[in-house]
């Protein structure tokens, strides 16, 4: 069954003027050349600044009974990533605190244990949803700490899925989450089977944006895009029963992205990672070759994004000194992208 295309404003996908462009001809496309500033990330917030933390409850929306083990997680707006451990979990009377990093706008994510008989959920103003968009937000000030409505839980469902035969070899991993980076085991993404096949079934009953990452191919959310906002969206049947979804992909609509830094010499380890810049989303990541001081990887053309180098003199960001203040780049289908690192 193919998924209804849902639309969310995206204000900050327009590029920013004010920054010096090249346009070079390619046979492959178009390169463009950019200069890369260096500067370090925003600073998270130290411990003695956080003091903002969100209180709730889990409840079983059928029985209307506490759920405990329940791993709760806030999200700044409009973020999406699930960490290497679980930051709170709810106890006794399904009663949880979640500890933010600062005031700001944040959304929560209910993630049931794999093995329990509840499915995730983004935590919506009247029970769960599949879409960050659709999602309670919570307004936090600095070392405030407020209590939201609680969580209801709905069974754990599944998505059936497909990948279509232009993927060639469809191999690879799907989620409704974000890459991770840094991550030794991703438990919450499933192989897709040789004959393209997939179940993900540890999610709630509503409609998810689904993350295909093929094996040698360009990581892209179910409609063929980059930006999880604008995704279709797939339904999660509990029992499993639903039509499988198509998914179609753009195999060959890539945007090839190169990095090159002459600052540092030839081996220096690093890496590029080209973030969504709607969402904040990991597209790619590209690691510096030993035998060149440069970095590439391939995205799904089609979407905009800020380009990180963690370069072995520490953080750069094309335009910018972090992801917020980052110019964000077009990728154009079937454009190779030429980064020059000064």
């Amino acid at each position: 069954m193919t998924g209804s295309r849902r639309w969310c404003p995206d204000p900050r996908s327009g590029v920013r003027s004010g920054h010096t462009r090249r346009l070079l001809s390619a046979a492959a496309g178009v390169a463009l050349a950019v200069v890369m500033t260096s500067g370090a990330a925003a600073a998270p917030a130290s411990g003695s600044d956080v003091g903002a933390a969100i209180t709730t409850r889990v409840f079983d929306r059928a029985t209307g009974e506490p759920v405990k083990g329940v791993c709760v997680l806030a999200m700044p707006v409009p973020t999406f990533s699930l960490p290497n451990a679980c930051p709170a979990r709810s106890g006794g009377g399904g009663r949880v605190t979640v500890d933010v990093p600062g005031p700001g706008q944040y959304n929560l994510f209910a993630l049931p244990k794999l093995d329990s008989p509840y499915g995730a959920q983004w935590v919506g103003p009247d029970g769960g949803t599949g879409r960050q968009q659709d999602a309670r937000r919570v307004t936090l000030a600095a070392g405030e700490t407020k209590r939201v409505a609680q969580i209801l839980l709905d069974p754990r469902a599944t998505i059936s899925g497909v990948v279509d035969h232009w993927a060639g070899d469809p191999t690879g991993l799907v989620s409704v989450a974000p890459i991770q980076l840094d991550v030794h085991r991703e438990q919450r993404s499933v192989p897709v089977d040789v004959d393209g096949t997939f179940e993900l079934d540890w999610v709630g009953p509503y409609e998810w944006p689904v993350l295909y990452r093929p094996q040698g191919g360009p990581a892209q959310w179910s409609g063929r895009v980059g930006n999880r906002l604008i995704a279709e969206v797939v339904p999660a049947v509990v029992g499993g029963s639903a039509e499988p979804y198509t998914f179609r992909t753009l195999r060959f609509r890539g945007a090839g992205i190169r990095v090159q830094v002459a600052s540092f010499s030839i081996g220096s380890p690093g890496r590029v990672v080209l973030y969504n810049s709607a969402t904040g989303d990991v597209m790619g990541v590209g690691e510096f070759d030993e035998s060149d001081n440069s970095a590439g990887a391939t995205i799904i053309g089609g979407q905009q994004v800020r380009i990180e180098c963690q370069c072995p003199d520490g953080t750069r960001w094309y335009g910018g000194t972090s992801f917020a203040d980052a110019t964000p780049v077009v990728a154009a289908y079937y454009a190779g992208i030429n980064i020059d690192m000064r």
